[in-house]
């Protein structure tokens, strides 16, 4: 399956903004560009080409979160 609606993949993008900050609490601007699932032997193969943006605060507490500060 190819997702490459500019409309699908609109609500893809807040879908995941939404679950990203409701998980995370960051606050993270998500633009899916492009999406392809592959099912194989009852196995999914997910590629996403994602563009994100974010500002610098929000970057240094996902960074000092993981330990890379």
């Amino acid at each position: 399956m190819r997702i490459v609606s500019k409309f699908t993949r609109g609500i893809i993008s807040k879908v995941v903004r939404k679950t990203l900050k409701k998980k995370t609490g960051y606050d993270v601007g998500v633009q899916v560009n492009e999406l392809n699932v592959a099912i194989t032997d009852g196995r999914a193969h997910i590629h996403l080409n994602v563009d994100a943006e974010l500002n610098k605060e929000e970057l240094m507490k996902i960074l000092k979160n993981i330990g890379l500060e």
